[in-house]
């Protein structure tokens, strides 16, 4: 009976042991690594090279003056009336056009002009206010405004730029910084420490790390290029203000010289014309006046449009430094955002890809 009891319980102990070897064996164990598919694609992740955007050019028309006909017209005719006593109908039309639009006190303040006052209007000096307010009212008179020159003013993106007081502009330029998604460093449920877990983690840091590099090689192409667009600004405002002076000294000088020519042919010519001379010497005091006064502000507008360019230059420069670094930032997260889903895919791939015996 003892030795049937001990054989029934090296019998169970066998089947047992049988039942459990069986048990083991069909259990599915987890892989070590995540699938081939999702970790090729993990490494394949990158951040695509970007074609950076370009400011817009600045578009700007430069400053004008045209010549007046009808001045040019009298003008040519006042050096001939001396020699052959003749006064032109262009002539005495001017004259007609003065009497026409002026009072007698206004044409007297007009003569009453002396190099003095036209030296102090063209270093830049203000009228009086009584020959101020003769210039306003000849230039609301289309038959005498007609013997003045055109001034065209400057224009910056299609905005006429007038004069204004002198500035100086500084710009700061920063940048923008961003931040990238945190990687996933768990998933809810799932043991960390699992080999395939953490083999999938280790493929996303390395993603990840990965698009950072791209993202800062990326971040200093953009800073780059700004700091090339804006570098010329500076010199360029310089530039166009320096090239002004002359310019307007230029034009400065011709208006005086066309009046001091104008004023010795009516004098020459004093006997001929008669009552007309004070017409016509009132007339040449508008021009000269009229002309000089326009070139000034003609000037501050230029001045002010060089200012305006280089504005609006920064202002571009800016703009597509802006939409570059938008760019980078959308590219990045959009990798990003793939390398974390993948990760995902990775991490769930650890517990689905069957067993083995």
């Amino acid at each position: 009976m003892k030795k049937r009891t001990i054989k029934l319980a090296v019998l169970s102990l066998m089947m047992t042991a049988m039942l459990f070897n069986c048990k083991k064996d069909d259990e599915p164990t987890d892989p070590k690594t995540p699938s081939t598919e999702t970790t090729q694609a993990l490494n394949a992740i990158t951040l695509p090279a970007q074609t950076l955007i370009e400011p817009a050019a600045v578009q700007s028309t430069p400053a004008s003056i045209e010549a007046s006909a009808k001045a040019t017209e009298v003008s040519g005719a006042l050096g001939n009336i001396a020699s052959t006593g003749v006064v032109p109908a262009s002539v005495t039309t001017a004259a007609s056009d003065v009497s026409g639009a002026l009072s007698q006190d206004e044409i007297n303040t007009l003569n009453s002009v002396n190099a003095e006052t036209i030296s102090a209007v063209a270093g830049g000096g203000e009228l009086s206010p009584a020959l101020a307010a003769i210039l306003d009212k000849v230039m609301a008179n289309p038959a005498l405004a007609a013997y003045l020159p055109k001034f065209n003013f400057p224009t910056v993106n299609g905005v006429a730029v007038r004069g204004a007081k002198k500035t100086t502009s500084t710009v700061t330029a920063s940048g923008a910084r961003t931040s990238g998604t945190d990687a996933v460093e768990k998933v809810e449920g799932v043991l960390v420490d699992d080999a395939c877990i953490t083999a999938a983690n280790t493929l996303f840091n390395t993603a990840k790390a990965r698009l950072d590099a791209s993202k800062a090689t990326e971040d200093a192409k953009v800073a780059t290029k700004y700091a090339a667009d804006i570098a010329p600004i500076a010199a360029a405002q310089t530039a166009c203000t320096d090239g002004l002076t002359a310019t307007y000294a230029g034009y400065r000088t011709s208006a005086q010289q066309i009046g001091a020519d104008a004023n010795a042919a009516l004098d020459a010519a004093q006997g001929v014309l008669g009552s007309n001379y004070a017409l016509l010497k009132a007339l040449v005091s508008i021009q000269v006046l009229g002309t000089l006064a326009s070139i000034n502000e003609l000037e501050a507008a230029d001045r002010q449009a060089c200012i305006a360019k280089a504005a609006a230059a920064t202002t571009n420069a800016q703009a597509a430094r802006d939409a570059n670094i938008a760019q980078v930032n959308a590219a990045y997260t959009t990798a990003l955002a793939e390398a974390t889903r993948l990760q995902g895919e990775a991490i769930r791939s650890c517990h689905n890809q069957g067993g083995g015996n």
